[in-house]
C-alpha cells in the first residue's frame, strides 16, 4: 500500500543499470589515461568483472524486492480484508486516498466518491469538533465520533490513527470501528463492555501473529503480547522455537502446520492461567500456495469466567449451592431419552418436602433451614450411594433420580430407608434438628411412560408426595392417577379459600368453656367456620391443612383474633361473673413467626379494651415442642401483655409437662381422643390423671376438650379437672347466641342431666 511492486522493480533496474553505467565508463577512463598498454583481453576482463559483480547486486537486491513484495503482501491483506472500513486520508487536506472494501459497505460510497470526498464529509451534524483529532500527535486513545453514510443513517465509531507516507506523501492511516450496537446496550450491559476488533492493536486483550512457511514469524502486533512474555521486536524475524517460551511453543507450532496445510479453524487454548480464543487461517500468494500461517489469539478468560457464572446461576441454586429444578429437569429428560433408546433401563423420581423447613426459617431463621436443607441432602447422597447430586426443586421441596429401581414393592422399600436415615438427627453448628420429610414417588416402570416430559414426570412426584400429606399416618407415596384428581380438588379449594379471604366469607362460633366443679360459664373458645356457597359447611380438617401450606393461615388468624376481640368487648358489658369473660383462640405457627407480633397484638387490645388476663392463645403442641429455646423468646413478650397462653391437644405430641416448664404456660388442653377413650381404655385414664396432677404441681391449668357424656364429666370432677369443654355443655353457636347463653349462665347455670346437646 505505501508502496508498488512496479516501483521496487523499476528502483532495482535503475540500480543495476547506474552501476553497469558506472564500471563502463570507469573502465573507459581507465583507458584513455592508463599509461601501460591495455589490450582487448583487459578490457573484457574489466567488463566481466563488471557484470559478474552486477548479476550478483541484482541477485542480492532481488531478495530484497522480494522481500519488501512479501511485506506489501501482508500490508494488502490487512488492509483490504480487514473486516473494519479502513483507509488512508492526506495529512494536511485530509482527502482520501485509499479505501478497503468494509468501508465501501459501511457507508455506501463508491470507491471513485470516496476518494473525492474529505474526512470531514463524513462527520455528522452532532460531531462538532472534527479538527481536534487531525493532529496524529494526540493519537494514542481512539476517539468517538459520529458518522454519516451515503443514505444518511448516523454511525457512532471509533477512529484509530496512524501516521504514515503514502504514495510520498504525508498521510493517516485510519482504523473505524462501528460502535453504534454497543453505545445502544451500553446500558443493558452494566459496566460489562465487550469490545471486538480485530487486528493487531485495535482487538483488546489480543495478538496477531504471522508464521512463514519455515514457522518464522514475519508480523507481531496486539494489546496482549505480554502475557506471550516476549514484545513485539524479539517475536518479528525469528523462529517459532525462538519466539514464544516453550509452553506456548508446544501448543502453537501444531496448530500453525495445520493452517499452514490450507485449513481454517478455531478453538479454545488455556494458556498459564488465562484461556484463548484461537483463530487460524492460511494466507495465500498470488500463485495460490500456502505462504503464511495467520493466528488470531483473543484473550477470552472474562468471557468464559462469566459464561460458568451465568451457567451456575442458571443451573445451580445461589443460595444452598445445590442443583436447582433447572438442572434437575435437564437431567431427567437426559434420562428418560436414554431409557427410551435402551440405553439405561427404567428408574423412579423421589421428590421429597421437609415438612420443618418453614418452622426452622421462621425460629431459627433462614440460615439455619439452609444448612438443614444442605445437610438433608448430603446424607441423601451418603446413604443412597447416588452418583449424581440431589436437587433443590422448590422453597423446601428436594428432587433425586433412583436408576434400575422400577416396582413399588422396591420404591416403598427404599422410601421407608430414607425415613429412617433422617430419623437421626443432623449436627448443625453443634446443635441437633431432625429434618422430617414427606415423599412423592413416580416410578417410571413402562415404555410409556418414558415418553413423558420431564415437567409431568416431576409434577406426578409432587402429586404423591402432596397426596401423602393428606393421608394420616403416611409419610410417602407412589403417584397413581387418580391422586391428580385429588390435587385438581386442592387447587379448586385454595383458590376458594383465597376468594373466603378476600371477601371475609368466614364466621366466628363460640363454645363455652365451663368450670367442672360448679358448672358455670367462665368463657368462650372462639372456633372458625366456613360455608361455602356451593358446598355448603366446609369441615375445619379439609381447609386448614391447605390454608397453612399455602401461607394463607396467618391472615385467618389476624381475621379471626380481631372479630372475636370485638365481640368479647360487648359481650364483657353484660357479664356477670367475678373475673373477666375468658375468650381463647386458637393461632398457627405462621401468625407467631411474623414480624412485629407483639405490637400488633397490644393494638388488638387496646382497640377493643381487651381486660388484662381474659385474652387466651392456644397453641398446639407441634409447633412448641419444634424449638422450644427459640419459641420461648417469641412467647415471653405476649404473655407479658397480659395474654394468657395454653397447649391446644396436648398429649397429641411427643413433649412431656417437663418440658413446658420453661415456657410461660398457663393452661394445658388434654385432646378430645384421651376424653372419648376414658370410660372404656384404663390407660387413658391413668395418662390423664398423670397429666391433671403434674399440671397441677406446676401451677398450669387443665381444660378437657371433647366432653359429652356426664361419665366423662363424673370422671374428670373426680379427677380435680378443673375446666372442660364439649357438646355434653353445649355445640359451638354463632355470635348472635351468646348473650343467650351467657343470661342461661346468669339465671340457673347448666343443667347436665337435660342438656340439649347429646353426642353426635
Amino acid at each position: 500500500m505505501l508502496h508498488s511492486r512496479r516501483d521496487h522493480q523499476h528502483t532495482l533496474l535503475r540500480l543495476i543499470g547506474g552501476y553497469l553505467g558506472l564500471g563502463m565508463v570507469a573502465i573507459a577512463i581507465i583507458l584513455a589515461i592508463s599509461p601501460l598498454p591495455l589490450d582487448l583481453n583487459h578490457l573484457l576482463l574489466g567488463w566481466g568483472i563488471i557484470g559478474v559483480s552486477g548479476a550478483l547486486g541484482y541477485g542480492l537486491m532481488g531478495r530484497w524486492v522480494q522481500q519488501l513484495n512479501q511485506q506489501q503482501n501482508y500490508i494488502d491483506y490487512l488492509f483490504g480484508e480487514n473486516p473494519f472500513p479502513v483507509w488512508v486520508c492526506h495529512r494536511e487536506t485530509e482527502r482520501f486516498l485509499a479505501v478497503n472494501r468494509a468501508a465501501i459497505a459501511t457507508y455506501g460510497y463508491s470507491e471513485a466518491e470516496f476518494l473525492r470526498l474529505r474526512l470531514g464529509d463524513l462527520n455528522s451534524d452532532r460531531y462538532a469538533n472534527a479538527d481536534r483529532y487531525a493532529n496524529a500527535d494526540r493519537h494514542p486513545q481512539p476517539p468517538q465520533l459520529y458518522h454519516h453514510t451515503r443514505t444518511g443513517q448516523e454511525l457512532t465509531v471509533e477512529l484509530t490513527q496512524i501516521p504514515c507516507c503514502y504514495q510520498n506523501q504525508p498521510a493517516q492511516l485510519m482504523i473505524i470501528q462501528d460502535v453504534t450496537v454497543q453505545q445502544q446496550t451500553a446500558l443493558a450491559l452494566q459496566n460489562q463492555k465487550v469490545q471486538y476488533r480485530i487486528l493487531a492493536n485495535n482487538v483488546p486483550s489480543s495478538v496477531v501473529l504471522l508464521f512463514d512457511r519455515d514457522l518464522y514469524c514475519t508480523f507481531a502486533a496486539g494489546t496482549d503480547l505480554q502475557s506471550f512474555s516476549r514484545n513485539q521486536c524479539s517475536l518479528e524475524g525469528r523462529a517459532l522455537a525462538e519466539a514464544l517460551p516453550p509452553e506456548v511453543q508446544a501448543c502453537f507450532e501444531p496448530l500453525h502446520h495445520r493452517a499452514l496445510a490450507g485449513e481454517s479453524f478455531a478453538l479454545e487454548l488455556p494458556l498459564h492461567d488465562r484461556t484463548y480464543l484461537m483463530s487460524l487461517l492460511p494466507i495465500y500468494d498470488a500463485q495460490g500456495e500456502v505462504s503464511q500461517a495467520m493466528s488470531i489469539a483473543q484473550d477470552i478468560t472474562e468471557r468464559k469466567r462469566l459464561e460458568a457464572q451465568l451457567h451456575r446461576s442458571a443451573f445451580y441454586d445461589p443460595v444452598t449451592h445445590l442443583p436447582n429444578k433447572t438442572w434437575f429437569l435437564e437431567h431427567l429428560q437426559l434420562q428418560l431419552t436414554c431409557c427410551q433408546a435402551g440405553k439405561t433401563g427404567f428408574f423412579s423420581v423421589f421428590f421429597l418436602e421437609l415438612e420443618r423447613f418453614n418452622s426452622v426459617k421462621y425460629s431459627l431463621g433462614h440460615s439455619w433451614a439452609v444448612q438443614m436443607m444442605v445437610a438433608t441432602a448430603e446424607r441423601l447422597v451418603s446413604c443412597l450411594n447416588l452418583a449424581d447430586p440431589v436437587a433443590r426443586v422448590g422453597d423446601h421441596s428436594l428432587a433425586l433420580i433412583l436408576t434400575n429401581l422400577y416396582t413399588p414393592l422396591d420404591a416403598t422399600a427404599i422410601a421407608e430407608y430414607i425415613h429412617q436415615q433422617l430419623n437421626q438427627p443432623l449436627e448443625i453448628d453443634s446443635q441437633e434438628l431432625f429434618s422430617s420429610v414427606a415423599i412423592g414417588i413416580a416410578v417410571i416402570d413402562t415404555p410409556d411412560r418414558t415418553e413423558q416430559s420431564p415437567e409431568d414426570v416431576l409434577q406426578a412426584a409432587d402429586t404423591a408426595m402432596n397426596y401423602a400429606r393428606t393421608q394420616e399416618g403416611a409419610n410417602h407415596a407412589i403417584f397413581a392417577p387418580q391422586m391428580s384428581e385429588a390435587a385438581a380438588a386442592r387447587f379448586v379449594l385454595e383458590a376458594d379459600l383465597r376468594g373466603a379471604i378476600q371477601a371475609q366469607a368466614f364466621e366466628v362460633y363460640y363454645q363455652p368453656i365451663i368450670a367442672l366443679e360448679t358448672l358455670e360459664l367462665i368463657g368462650f373458645e372462639a372456633l372458625m367456620r366456613w360455608q361455602h356457597p356451593r358446598h355448603g359447611w366446609i369441615d375445619p380438617s379439609r381447609f386448614i391443612p391447605v390454608a397453612e401450606e399455602t401461607g394463607l393461615m396467618g391472615l385467618i388468624d389476624w381475621w379471626i383474633l380481631g372479630e372475636a376481640c370485638r365481640q368479647s368487648a360487648q359481650w364483657q358489658k353484660q357479664w356477670h361473673g367475678p373475673q373477666p369473660l375468658l375468650l381463647s383462640v386458637n393461632v398457627s405457627g405462621a401468625l407467631l413467626n411474623q414480624f412485629g407480633l407483639r405490637d400488633r397484638l397490644r393494638q388488638v387490645i387496646l382497640t377493643n379494651r381487651i381486660p388484662r388476663g381474659s385474652l387466651k392463645l392456644e397453641i398446639t403442641e407441634p409447633v412448641l415442642m419444634q424449638h422450644p429455646s427459640a419459641i420461648q423468646t417469641i412467647l415471653d413478650p405476649i404473655h407479658n401483655l397480659g395474654i394468657k397462653l395454653a397447649v391446644d391437644d396436648f398429649g397429641t405430641g411427643y413433649s412431656c409437662l417437663e418440658s413446658l416448664y420453661h415456657l410461660p404456660i398457663d393452661t394445658i388442653k388434654i385432646d378430645t381422643s384421651f376424653i372419648q377413650d376414658m370410660e372404656q381404655n384404663a390407660d387413658h385414664l391413668e395418662i390423664i390423671g398423670m397429666m391433671i396432677n403434674l399440671a397441677q404441681s406446676l401451677d398450669i391449668d387443665i381444660t378437657a376438650e371433647g366432653i359429652e357424656t356426664p361419665g366423662q364429666l363424673a370422671r374428670l370432677r373426680s379427677l380435680a379437672c378443673r375446666y372442660g369443654q364439649g357438646y355434653l355443655f353445649h355445640a359451638p353457636v354463632p355470635a348472635d347466641q351468646v348473650l343467650g347463653l351467657i343470661e342461661r349462665d346468669r339465671l340457673g347455670g347448666w343443667q347436665i342431666e337435660n342438656s340439649p346437646f347429646p353426642l353426635e
